[in-house]
């Protein structure tokens, strides 16, 4: 019989179960060992139980195998049992009792609860006295002992629940430091982390934080009762300005007594308005000013009061200054002058200060119904105040052709603008007055006006050849030929000396215009002998008729003139002082609209003259400036410049190579009646256009040309003028057209003929090109690269800039229009009266007074 083999079961040499070897056993991995580790914490020192389930031969076979090593055929393996084997947890024990789990061991699901903070009370007070009592002990030189900052009980959480004993996976330095909680009703703040904070410190920082959170409550509530407040500071204000509006014109007016009950009532309700804002709510609208949507509201209310506060303080300088001129006795006009002058001057700061401040002010927080009529009112304002700083220099400017301390005469022309001439008008009359210490001490006037030197001149002189149509000798009517007013004083000068014998010290010139404005200040007049009253309406006419047919066949035609202007100037002397305010703003105007113009030999006072632009000199405008002036001299065509009409037309081509085309048109409308004694005559004049010197005339056309014959020829032995040759270089003559051209004042001139019949209207014109390019086309090296850069960047700019001046006597309206090729953008004007267009810029207006305006293009071509 066959010998039986025998089986060797293999089992695991780390858990000891079969079906597996130990590479594959689930016990022998690290992380799986350290699972089973753990969940048989308890077992490990146990013996491990035999399961029921094994058979005898396998019991068997394990008790063999704990004896020693096992025999084998293939190698040794030694085997070394711990004494704690891990057990499956897939084993079912079934010689243990089950028992039912108890519902009191299981852990019921709670809501994490919240932690309740008990809120205490501290007080600071006690806290910081404390400190500074701690402190004080340590400086009187008590030992002073190293303290560890004890907590500081600001806020004490306290928790309901206990916490969770849990082993972290990382151990980490835990900072344990005090933490503060302030809390409020619906507003929660973040934790503060504080480390080691003094009593001494902690007291003011927590003050802090409670006056931030508190702050914006009152705050706010303040805001809307200003608000509430707003309405009844602007009705309060309006009523004030109003006020001040009205103490301000009487005070213009002289009215003293209703200018200071006007100012009384402005300054009340500038009171109450006061109260409102900065009395009842003084500290905290000083803290809402900071606020960026409120500060505008703020300061803009404070600064309509400042302002409102600064024209009643300069208002009260002006009604002292009134009331000191008035009471005053026995003194000079000028002498009055200078007492409301020293006045002015102090009230000026306040009337500067108060611009600003209302410049100052955002229109925006106004009701939508005022801020229009703010704009407007900012604007009179500041041309008051411009005047008014004005007529504080023609006070000093009265004082210099008064003489002040020193004796003066003065040559005076009085010019009638019906028949104008370069200056103003025809030379009707002249006269002759001493002034020394602000007073006249003596007039002259001839009776014969201008005629009376004829017979005296001891030369006789080529006139220029436009006067040749009237008179082959240039005389001293005709004297106003230069449009440069000091050229033209210098040469009536010299008119007068050489018939007069005598020497002038300054020449001042006159419109009749004149008259009827200082009728106005004075009221009527009466001739007396003449049996004519006159007044600001009637004065004009009045005389001319008298002069030209009323005049008795034993006396001078313009003998008349020497009265009344005798009497115009005693009145002067005598003028009242409500009246000087309202004489000085009519003198200031006129003297600004040139109807009167002053030369004096005295160098620092005509440099003041000329600084106000009174002088009547030609400007000289820079390199690259445009000028224009259109002047009209009539010659043989009586008073008819009382009925003509005067536009001017002004158009600037600028080309794409910078250089520039203009074309000035002069359109003159005859409105008088052919049958019309003086005024119905045919309008004659000799046109001059001046022009930037170097201008080149392309063309022209609308001239008309008198007849050869009616001109009359000097004497071969009549001399030339020396000023006349010196001043008016001929450059030529227009082959096409016969236009003049020649070089004035630093200026180029065309001149030609223009005759408009009554009733009807010429024009005529003028082309040229200007001597100078308004492109800037240059770059340097640096400008270069900008421009590669910056892709924007323009590749040329322009800057175009005109300077129109008046003609003294002529009233026009000037449209100016400058154009620029499509490319160009416009990018600058110097005013708003200048409106752009898609490819130039165009300006109207009246040329009351000289213009200026400006723009600037640039092109990316």
């Amino acid at each position: 019989m066959a010998r039986k083999r025998s089986r060797t079961v293999q089992t695991c040499s780390g858990c000891t179960k079969t079906g597996h070897n130990k590479r594959r056993c689930p016990f022998s991995s690290p992380k799986k060992k350290n699972v089973a580790q753990a969940t048989n914490t308890g077992a490990l020192k146990t013996k491990i139980p035999t399961p029921s389930l094994r058979s005898k031969k396998t019991n068997k076979q394990h008790a063999a195998d704990t004896s020693g090593p096992r025999q084998s055929r293939s190698h040794y393996v030694p085997v070394t049992f711990g004494n704690a084997v891990p057990q499956s947890t897939h084993v079912v024990r079934l010689d243990q009792q089950f028992v039912e789990p108890s519902w009191s061991t299981i852990q019921s699901f709670r809501e994490k609860i919240a932690a309740v903070t008990d809120l205490q009370t501290i007080d600071f007070a006690a806290a910081i006295r404390a400190a500074k009592s701690s402190g004080k002990a340590g400086k009187q030189g008590k030992p002073t002992v190293q303290k560890s900052t004890p907590p500081v009980a600001v806020t004490q959480r306290v928790s309901s629940s206990t916490q969770k004993q849990s082993r972290p996976l990382f151990r980490l330095p835990r900072w344990r430091m005090p933490s503060v909680r302030f809390s409020m009703p619906r507003f929660r703040m973040p934790t503060i982390v504080l480390s080691a904070v003094s009593r001494k410190h902690l007291a003011p920082i927590a003050f802090v934080i409670l006056l931030c959170g508190l702050l914006p409550l009152p705050v706010f509530t303040t805001y809307q009762t200003i608000r509430e407040d707003s309405r009844d500071i602007i009705d309060v204000s309006t009523g004030a300005f109003v006020s001040l509006q009205e103490s301000t014109t009487a005070a213009l007016q002289a009215d003293t007594a209703t200018a200071q009950r006007a100012l009384q009532d402005a300054l009340a309700q500038f009171a109450v308005a006061e109260q409102l804002v900065e009395k009842d709510h003084r500290m905290l609208t000083t803290i809402l000013s900071n606020i960026p949507f409120l500060g505008d509201h703020i300061s803009s209310r404070r600064a309509i009061l400042s302002a409102g506060q600064q024209i009643a303080l300069a208002n009260t300088y002006v009604i002292k200054g009134l009331n000191d001129a008035q009471h005053a006795t026995d003194i000079s006009m000028t002498e009055r002058l200078s007492i409301i002058t020293a006045h002015l001057q102090q009230a000026l700061p306040q009337y500067e200060s108060a611009r600003l401040s209302l410049v100052s002010v955002n229109p925006a927080v106004l009701p939508g119904e005022q801020q229009a009529l703010y704009g407007e009112f900012l604007l009179l304002y500041s041309a008051f105040v411009d005047d008014l700083g004005d007529m504080t220099d023609l006070s000093r400017v009265l004082y210099d052709v008064f003489g002040g301390d020193d004796f003066r005469r003065l040559l005076v022309l009085f010019q009638n603008n019906n028949e104008i001439r370069p200056t103003g008008g025809f030379i009707g009359s002249f006269a002759m007055v001493d002034t020394q210490k602000g007073r006249i001490e003596n007039i002259t006037i001839p009776g014969g006006g201008s005629y009376d030197i004829q017979g005296q001149l001891e030369k006789y002189i080529v006139p220029p050849i436009p006067l040749q149509l009237v008179n082959g000798r240039w005389e001293f009517q005709d004297i106003n030929w230069f449009f440069d007013f000091p050229t033209t004083a210098r040469k009536a000068e010299q008119f007068v000396e050489s018939a007069e014998k005598t020497t002038f010290d300054g020449t001042i010139a006159v419109n009749a215009s004149v008259i009827e404005r200082l009728l106005r200040v004075i009221g009527p007049i009466d001739t007396g002998e003449y049996d004519l009253l006159l007044d600001a309406d009637n004065v004009l006419p009045t005389l001319q008729n008298y002069v030209e047919d009323g005049y008795a066949e034993d006396e001078a035609p313009k003998e008349i003139l020497s009265t009344v202007l005798d009497q115009l100037l005693s009145a002067l002397q005598d003028v009242q002082p409500e009246q000087l305010l309202v004489l000085m703003s009519e003198l200031h105007e006129a003297l600004s609209q040139k109807e009167i113009q002053v030369s004096l030999k005295d160098a620092a006072s005509n440099a003041r003259l000329f600084s106000f632009g009174w002088t009547g000199r030609v400007v000289q405008t820079s390199p690259r400036q445009d000028y224009l002036a259109v002047v009209a001299t009539n010659v043989q065509g009586q008073k008819s410049d009382a009925r003509i009409q005067q536009d001017i037309e002004h158009t600037a081509e600028v080309q794409p190579d910078g250089s520039v085309i203009e074309k000035v048109l002069v359109r003159r409308t005859h409105t008088g009646d052919p049958t019309e004694v003086y005024y119905g005559a045919s309008n004659i004049t000799y046109m001059r256009v001046y022009v930037p010197k170097g201008a080149i005339l392309l063309d022209a056309g609308g001239f008309m040309y008198p007849p050869e014959d009616a001109f009359h020829v000097p004497e071969p032995w009549y001399e030339e003028d020396v000023d006349l040759a010196r001043v008016e270089y001929e450059v030529g003559i227009h082959s096409k057209t016969g236009t003049r051209i020649t070089n004035e004042f630093g200026k180029t001139a065309f001149g030609n003929w223009m005759i408009v019949p009554a009733g009807e209207s010429r024009e005529v014109w003028v082309t040229y090109r200007l001597p100078f390019s308004v492109v800037d086309t240059k770059q340097d090296e640096q400008q270069q690269s900008l421009r590669t850069l910056l892709a924007h960047a323009p590749s040329a700019v322009s800057r175009y800039s005109l300077f129109v001046q008046k003609q003294s006597g002529v009233e026009s309206t000037v449209l100016s229009t400058v154009r620029y090729p499509h490319t160009w953008i416009p990018k600058w004007k110097s005013d708003d009266s200048v409106h752009f267009t898609q490819n130039g810029a165009t300006r109207v207006s009246d040329l009351n007074t000289d213009i200026v305006y400006g723009v600037a293009f640039e092109t990316q071509e």
